[in-house]
C-alpha cells in the first residue's frame, strides 16, 4: 500500500523537491551576498544592535539593499502551508474520487482506513520536510544578520513570529489535513481547493487578531502620563492611564479636559494637566519577548489540535464513502 502511494504522489514528490532545491540554493546565494555586504561596509558589530541602535548611514544603506529580499523570503515560509494545503492536501482524496480510483482501493483486502492512513502518512511526512527545510534555510540568513534584517521589528511581528519555532509546522498541518478533509467530504478537486484556501485564510486571520489574548499580559506602569517611551519588542495588548488608586480610567474625560488647554503664554503642561485631572500613570500590559516561545507552543498545539480533528473527520468521510 505505501509503494502504491508513493507511486501515485511522484510527480508531487519530485516537483516538491526540485522547487525546495531551487529555493535553497537561491537563499544561499543571497545570503553569501549580504554577509559580504556586511562585511564590506564594516557593520558585523551593527548585527546585534539594530539600526536604532547603531545609527551609521551604512546600515541604513543596507537594509535599503536586503531588507525587503529577507522579507520576501519570509513572506515565502507563511506561504508554504497554505500552498501545500491547497495543492497537496485538498487532491489528495478528492483526485481519487473524481477519477473513480478510489473504488479499486475500497475493494482490496487493506481496509479504508489504513488507505488513508498510508495516503496521509506517504504525502504529509515529505510535505512536512519541505517546510522545515525551507523554514531553517530562511531564518538561518535572518538570524545571520541580525537585527539589521526583519528580526529588528522583534519577535512578535507577524512575518518574524508566524515563520518560527513551530509555527510553520503547526500551519501546514492545519492546512494539509484541512485539505485532505475537505477532499474527503467534496469529492471535487477545485471545491476542495477552494474551501481550503477560503478558510485557511480566515482562520489565520482571526488567529493574527487574538493571539494577543492566548496569554495573560504582564503590566507595566509608568510615572511619565506623557511621552512614555515604548520599548521595542514585547506584543502590546492595552494600554491606558491610572488614577492615584491604580484603578483604570476608562472615561476619557479627563483627556479632553486637557485638549486645547493653553496658558497666557501659550504653552500647554500637558503631564500637570493630566495629574490634575486624576490621571496618575500611564500603563501598558504587554506579553513580553520572554514569553514568545510559549505563545508558539499554546498557538501551535491548537492548530494540531484541529488537524486531528481533520484527520478523525477524513477518517469518517472516507469509511462512509460508498
Amino acid at each position: 500500500m505505501t509503494w502504491v502511494v508513493w507511486r501515485q504522489q511522484r510527480t508531487l514528490f519530485l516537483t516538491l523537491a526540485i522547487g525546495l532545491v531551487v529555493g535553497v540554493v537561491t537563499v544561499l546565494v543571497l545570503r553569501a551576498g549580504s554577509m559580504a555586504d556586511l562585511t564590506t561596509r564594516g557593520l558585523l558589530g551593527c548585527v546585534g544592535k539594530g539600526i536604532y541602535e547603531c545609527r551609521v548611514p551604512a546600515a541604513a544603506e543596507f537594509q535599503l539593499a536586503w531588507f525587503e529580499k529577507m522579507h520576501i523570503a519570509a513572506v515565502t515560509v507563511l506561504a508554504a502551508p497554505l500552498l501545500i494545503g491547497v495543492f497537496v492536501g485538498a487532491p489528495l482524496f478528492a483526485r481519487e474520487y473524481e477519477h473513480g480510483t478510489h473504488a479499486l482501493a475500497f475493494t482490496q483486502s487493506v481496509s479504508r482506513t489504513r488507505w488513508m492512513v498510508a495516503k496521509f502518512v506517504v504525502t504529509a511526512v515529505p510535505a512536512l520536510t519541505a517546510v522545515v527545510v525551507w523554514q531553517v534555510v530562511v531564518h538561518s540568513w535572518m538570524d545571520a544578520v541580525g537585527n539589521l534584517g526583519p528580526l529588528g521589528l522583534g519577535p512578535f511581528y507577524g512575518t518574524i513570529f508566524d515563520g518560527r519555532s513551530v509555527s510553520p509546522v503547526a500551519y501546514t498541518l492545519f492546512a494539509f489535513t484541512l485539505g485532505m478533509l475537505a477532499g474527503a467530504v467534496f469529492k471535487r478537486t477545485v471545491v476542495a481547493m477552494t474551501v481550503t484556501l477560503g478558510l485557511y485564510v480566515v482562520v489565520r486571520a482571526v488567529a493574527l487578531q487574538t493571539r494577543e489574548h492566548l496569554l495573560a499580559p504582564t503590566r507595566v506602569i509608568s510615572d511619565e502620563v506623557v511621552g512614555a517611551q515604548v520599548e521595542r519588542g514585547p506584543l502590546y495588548v492595552a494600554s491606558g492611564y491610572l488614577d492615584a488608586k491604580g484603578q483604570v480610567v476608562a472615561d476619557p474625560a479627563p483627556l479632553m479636559n486637557c485638549v486645547g488647554r493653553e496658558d497666557a503664554q501659550g504653552v500647554v503642561d500637558t503631564a500637570a494637566c493630566f495629574r490634575e485631572n486624576g490621571l496618575a500613570q500611564r500603563f501598558s500590559d504587554v506579553i513580553p519577548v520572554e514569553q514568545a516561545t510559549t505563545l508558539h507552543l499554546v498557538e501551535g498545539s491548537i492548530f494540531v489540535g484541529c488537524a486531528v480533528l481533520f484527520v478523525l473527520g477524513t477518517a469518517w468521510a472516507v469509511r462512509r464513502q460508498t
